[in-house]
């Protein structure tokens, strides 16, 4: 018998709530919004601003990553002058949006390409304060304020950001399936077809020609071009 995945999406009425805010019972109380798979969202009332008349609403993710139970919030606040129940529901469905990023990131961070690109940064970076080092003390500069300044300046000039490159390629990648019903369970029909197409037509030619650079980068730290391009960024100091 085929197991039917976990999906519950539930209907909140949130005109009760906005009607009784200021009702004791309901400021210990979490609504259920959505849950597929090891993946839950609630939502419950922060805090209460009477002086501006609005409402902080907080939504927290529940979720399982590398094996690991964890959780993350989002906050946001709603004026009871200026607001409906659609602006309500947008605002929701923004801070679930972002919550999925949240973890998305951190699957990322776990992931050996992710890792393979925080190491080459890591290297490159260690390399490029070695030889601002050298440089420094070759042209008899010891003042720290001077040393620290010119440190910064040519590190950021020649560095590389590869963790971000990878971030980019992968995004959508370990958590599609999340995205894909997350929208259309919530009615955002829009972006549910326009992230089936873009990770149909694109993904993974981006995911492969990052990660084919980085290797490249990797054989290309221990060249004399790279020795090369190394000496050419350093300035004069004198």
């Amino acid at each position: 018998m085929k197991q039917e995945l976990a999906i519950k999406v539930y209907d909140i009425d949130y005109s009760f709530i906005l009607k009784n805010y200021l009702d004791p019972q309901l400021w210990t109380k979490e609504w259920t919004l959505f849950v597929y798979k090891d993946v839950s969202f609630v939502i419950f009332l922060k805090s209460i601003d009477t002086r501006n008349r609005s409402i902080d609403f907080a939504v927290r993710s529940e979720h399982t990553i590398n094996g690991n139970k964890d959780h993350d919030t989002a906050t946001f606040s709603y004026n009871l002058g200026n607001s409906n129940i659609e602006s309500l529901k947008r605002q929701i469905r923004g801070s679930m949006e972002s919550l999925i990023g949240i973890m998305e990131n951190y699957s990322i961070y776990s992931t050996k390409e992710y890792q393979k690109a925080r190491d080459l940064e890591r290297e490159h970076n260690s390399r490029l304060k070695d030889r601002a080092e050298q440089y420094l003390d070759s042209n008899g500069i010891y003042l720290s304020e001077v040393r620290d300044a010119y440190i910064d300046y040519y590190t950021n000039k020649m560095s590389y950001s590869y963790t971000q490159n990878v971030m980019s390629a992968m995004k959508y990648d370990l958590l599609f399936d999340v995205y894909m019903i997350f929208y259309k369970a919530t009615g955002q029909m829009d972006k549910f077809e326009k992230l089936k197409d873009t990770y149909a037509r694109k993904h993974y030619n981006e995911y492969q020609n990052v990660m084919e650079e980085i290797e490249e980068k990797l054989k290309y730290l221990e060249t004399e071009e790279y020795e090369e391009e190394l000496d050419s960024g350093l300035d004069s100091i004198m």
